[in-house]
Protein backbone atom coordinates (compact mmCIF):
# COMPACT_ATOMS: atom_id res chain seq x y z
CA UNK A 1 0.00 0.00 0.00
CA UNK A 2 1.13 3.33 -0.94
CA UNK A 3 2.01 5.51 1.95
CA UNK A 4 0.60 8.53 0.17
CA UNK A 5 -2.93 6.63 0.25
CA UNK A 6 -2.85 5.55 3.99
CA UNK A 7 -5.88 6.56 5.93
CA UNK A 8 -4.39 9.64 7.69
CA UNK A 9 -5.76 9.32 11.82
CA UNK A 10 -6.81 11.98 14.19
CA UNK A 11 -3.50 13.28 15.91
CA UNK A 12 -5.14 15.33 18.80
CA UNK A 13 -5.77 13.18 21.66
CA UNK A 14 -9.66 12.98 23.25
CA UNK A 15 -9.52 15.48 25.88
CA UNK A 16 -9.89 14.24 29.74
CA UNK A 17 -12.54 16.72 30.55
CA UNK A 18 -15.37 15.00 28.73
CA UNK A 19 -14.29 11.29 30.22
CA UNK A 20 -14.33 12.46 33.65
CA UNK A 21 -18.26 12.62 34.47
CA UNK A 22 -18.82 9.62 31.73
CA UNK A 23 -16.74 7.71 33.96
CA UNK A 24 -18.29 8.76 37.46
CA UNK A 25 -21.48 8.45 35.96
CA UNK A 26 -20.77 4.52 34.86
CA UNK A 27 -19.25 4.01 38.04
CA UNK A 28 -22.47 5.87 40.19
CA UNK A 29 -25.09 4.60 38.05
CA UNK A 30 -23.43 0.51 38.19
CA UNK A 31 -23.40 1.07 42.22
CA UNK A 32 -26.69 2.09 42.20
CA UNK A 33 -27.88 -0.88 39.73
CA UNK A 34 -26.34 -2.98 42.49
CA UNK A 35 -28.14 -1.62 44.95
CA UNK A 36 -31.18 -1.75 43.21
CA UNK A 37 -31.13 -4.96 42.38
CA UNK A 38 -29.99 -6.26 46.37
CA UNK A 39 -33.09 -3.96 47.88
CA UNK A 40 -35.42 -5.92 44.85
CA UNK A 41 -33.91 -9.19 45.64
CA UNK A 42 -34.53 -8.77 49.44
CA UNK A 43 -37.97 -6.55 50.00
CA UNK A 44 -39.44 -6.85 46.82
CA UNK A 45 -38.71 -10.38 44.85
CA UNK A 46 -40.84 -12.70 47.07
CA UNK A 47 -44.13 -10.34 45.34
CA UNK A 48 -43.36 -11.99 41.78
CA UNK A 49 -42.85 -15.40 40.61
CA UNK A 50 -39.46 -15.68 39.13
CA UNK A 51 -40.46 -15.00 35.78
CA UNK A 52 -41.63 -11.72 36.49
CA UNK A 53 -38.11 -11.47 38.28
CA UNK A 54 -36.10 -11.82 35.04
CA UNK A 55 -38.20 -9.77 33.45
CA UNK A 56 -37.58 -6.91 36.37
CA UNK A 57 -33.91 -7.39 36.09
CA UNK A 58 -33.85 -7.60 32.24
CA UNK A 59 -35.42 -4.08 32.54
CA UNK A 60 -33.11 -2.66 34.95
CA UNK A 61 -30.65 -3.65 32.60
CA UNK A 62 -31.49 -2.23 29.42
CA UNK A 63 -32.06 1.13 31.57
CA UNK A 64 -28.66 0.96 32.74
CA UNK A 65 -27.45 0.48 29.25
CA UNK A 66 -29.13 3.76 28.43
CA UNK A 67 -28.04 5.81 31.51
CA UNK A 68 -24.07 4.38 30.85
CA UNK A 69 -24.54 3.69 26.79
CA UNK A 70 -25.46 7.15 25.78
CA UNK A 71 -23.17 9.33 26.86
CA UNK A 72 -20.25 7.26 25.85
CA UNK A 73 -22.02 6.76 22.61
CA UNK A 74 -21.78 10.35 22.22
CA UNK A 75 -18.16 10.99 23.38
CA UNK A 76 -16.90 8.10 20.97
CA UNK A 77 -18.84 9.97 18.01
CA UNK A 78 -17.54 12.79 19.03
CA UNK A 79 -13.57 11.94 19.64
CA UNK A 80 -13.30 8.70 16.90
CA UNK A 81 -10.81 8.69 14.35
CA UNK A 82 -10.62 9.91 10.79
CA UNK A 83 -10.45 6.26 9.30
CA UNK A 84 -13.81 5.81 11.35
CA UNK A 85 -15.45 9.06 9.91
CA UNK A 86 -14.59 8.02 6.55
CA UNK A 87 -15.88 4.70 7.44
CA UNK A 88 -19.43 6.22 8.64
CA UNK A 89 -19.92 7.94 5.31
CA UNK A 90 -20.18 4.71 3.51
CA UNK A 91 -23.31 3.90 2.03
CA UNK A 92 -26.08 1.63 3.79
CA UNK A 93 -23.59 2.19 7.03
CA UNK A 94 -25.68 4.21 9.17
CA UNK A 95 -29.21 3.04 8.74
CA UNK A 96 -27.53 -0.26 9.31
CA UNK A 97 -26.14 0.44 12.92
CA UNK A 98 -29.57 2.02 13.99
CA UNK A 99 -31.41 -0.54 12.91
CA UNK A 100 -29.27 -2.72 14.97
CA UNK A 101 -29.84 -0.95 18.11
CA UNK A 102 -33.41 -0.66 17.62
CA UNK A 103 -33.77 -4.99 17.46
CA UNK A 104 -31.69 -5.65 19.99
CA UNK A 105 -33.69 -3.08 22.20
CA UNK A 106 -37.26 -4.11 20.43
CA UNK A 107 -36.08 -7.88 21.10
CA UNK A 108 -35.38 -6.97 24.64
CA UNK A 109 -38.36 -5.47 25.28
CA UNK A 110 -40.49 -8.06 24.07
CA UNK A 111 -38.52 -10.53 26.11
CA UNK A 112 -39.10 -8.61 28.69
CA UNK A 113 -43.08 -8.52 28.30
CA UNK A 114 -43.01 -12.04 27.86
CA UNK A 115 -41.27 -13.13 30.98
CA UNK A 116 -43.41 -10.64 32.52
CA UNK A 117 -46.69 -11.34 31.33
CA UNK A 118 -46.81 -14.92 29.53
CA UNK A 119 -44.09 -16.57 30.87
CA UNK A 120 -45.62 -18.03 34.12
CA UNK A 121 -47.95 -20.06 32.10
CA UNK A 122 -45.63 -22.20 30.34
CA UNK A 123 -42.91 -24.50 31.25
CA UNK A 124 -39.37 -23.39 31.73
CA UNK A 125 -38.35 -25.64 29.10
CA UNK A 126 -40.62 -23.44 26.77
CA UNK A 127 -39.57 -20.44 28.47
CA UNK A 128 -35.78 -21.21 26.98
CA UNK A 129 -37.47 -22.03 23.41
CA UNK A 130 -38.99 -18.31 23.17
CA UNK A 131 -35.66 -17.02 24.50
CA UNK A 132 -33.54 -18.79 21.99
CA UNK A 133 -35.81 -18.04 19.53
CA UNK A 134 -36.01 -14.54 20.24
CA UNK A 135 -32.34 -14.31 19.92
CA UNK A 136 -32.34 -16.82 16.34
CA UNK A 137 -35.01 -14.22 15.17
CA UNK A 138 -32.64 -11.07 16.34
CA UNK A 139 -29.13 -12.84 14.86
CA UNK A 140 -31.28 -13.97 12.03
CA UNK A 141 -32.21 -10.09 10.51
CA UNK A 142 -29.18 -8.49 11.85
CA UNK A 143 -27.19 -11.16 9.96
CA UNK A 144 -28.95 -10.58 6.99
CA UNK A 145 -28.83 -6.79 7.10
CA UNK A 146 -25.07 -6.46 7.85
CA UNK A 147 -24.10 -9.80 5.00
CA UNK A 148 -24.33 -7.66 1.70
CA UNK A 149 -23.05 -4.61 3.28
CA UNK A 150 -19.62 -6.68 4.99
CA UNK A 151 -18.99 -8.08 1.53
CA UNK A 152 -19.18 -5.03 -0.24
CA UNK A 153 -17.33 -3.21 2.53
CA UNK A 154 -15.91 -5.05 4.61
CA UNK A 155 -12.04 -5.59 3.72
CA UNK A 156 -11.35 -1.39 3.01
CA UNK A 157 -9.73 -1.56 6.83
CA UNK A 158 -5.68 -1.46 6.40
Amino acid sequence: MDPSEEPTECKLEPPMNGLAWRVSLSIVASIGWLIFLIVWLFFYAAHYNGYQNVAIILASVLVLGFIVGVPWLIWGRRYMKDWDREQMNLPGLRWRLWASGIIFVAILIGLIYWFYVYAGQFSVYQNIAVFIIALLLMGGIVAAMWAPWGMKYGSRRP
